[in-house]
């Protein structure tokens, strides 16, 4: 599980300080129901099925994940977009008659489940500052990743009728990028971890593991990045030293958008970070892109990359 105030027990690593959605709090835009959409929209219905998307379709763009911890979720929506666009349309519809959305996610046995999001609801999601880029940028949409995530803490919520409280207490405090994955395509899909065999080279351990990952994208699945904190030396210990960092957030999920060897012939991932921005992470490589390269040498060296999660190829 990766959260930021996520609670249970670990096997390597202490639950209580995950991040695996670590958020960060930016602040919002607000428009008022009351004060209508777009020109032409009854003042009750803010938005609809023109709001879901932006002029170039579902893009792992439209994800910014702000105050909720649910990276774990808002980077597979991203994933999903980038590899397999049409997938997320078929994913949600909009009724004109009763002004609500339609999103089909999955249970835990991978079975489709067809969840109802209100207009108020998706007020409700914004007003939380969730994983869309609409409550910061004071429009209309693309509000598809608003749409989904209020579907996904709709579903663990027990009682919806009083609001969805209970969902996103239950959504926002981290999670498995394996379960988000089954959730949104009803398959838990497959995870790439480094691992050297006997005899094996750290260099064709490398070559094998960015072969899978590019394969993988080469072949439409959506990828996902698992970080974790990087190990450290018996002497950066003794003296309290941070040791090698990768320059990504501990405990968090990032969108791969792809792999490459650089000049050097080092292998390079591409990532992109659901805050929208690589800011403030405090490992020494900040910026303001939402993307950056990272060395999968380094990860592997690290420890950093607990797995590349991948997803279903295109149906």
């Amino acid at each position: 599980m990766i959260e930021a105030a996520a609670a249970g027990v670990a096997t390597r690593f202490n639950l209580d300080s995950l991040l695996a959605g670590t958020s960060v709090a930016i602040p919002a835009f607000r428009i008022p129901i009351d004060g209508g959409g777009a020109a032409g929209k009854a003042a009750e219905v803010r938005f609809d099925a023109a709001d879901l998307y932006g002029a170039k379709g579902p893009q792992a763009a439209d994800i910014r994940q702000d105050a909720l911890g649910d990276c774990y979720f808002v980077a597979t929506l991203g994933a999903l977009a980038q590899q397999q666009p049409d997938a997320v349309r078929n994913m949600i519809s909009f009724d004109a008659s009763t002004g609500n959305f339609t999103v089909r996610l999955h249970d835990g046995n991978g079975n489709p489940q067809s969840v109802q999001v209100t207009q108020a609801e998706l007020e409700d999601n914004l007003a939380r500052q969730g994983g869309s880029t609409a409550d910061n940028n004071g429009l209309d949409g693309p509000i598809w990743p608003a749409v989904a995530e209020t579907a996904y803490a709709k579903i663990h919520d027990s009682n919806p009728a009083d609001g969805l409280t209970e969902g996103y207490n239950a959504i926002a405090n981290g999670g498995w990028p394996q379960d988000a994955m089954q959730a949104i395509t009803g398959d838990r899909g497959d995870e790439i971890r480094y691992s050297e065999g006997f005899f094996e080279s750290e260099n064709s351990a490398l070559d094998r593991m960015a072969g899978q990952v590019d394969a993988a994208l080469s072949n439409g699945r959506p990828v996902t990045l698992w970080t974790v904190p990087e190990d450290r030396s018996f002497w950066d210990t003794i003296r309290g030293n941070e040791g090698t960092q990768d320059g990504l957030v501990d405990n968090h999920v990032y969108v791969v958008e792809g792999v490459h060897k650089n000049a050097d012939g080092e292998w390079m991932a591409t990532v992109r970070n659901p805050w929208g921005t690589n800011m403030n992470v405090g490992e020494g490589h900040d910026t303001e892109s939402a993307t950056m390269e990272v060395p999968l040498r380094t990860l592997a060296d690290t420890g950093g990359a607990e797995a590349f999660t991948v997803g279903p190829a295109p149906r």
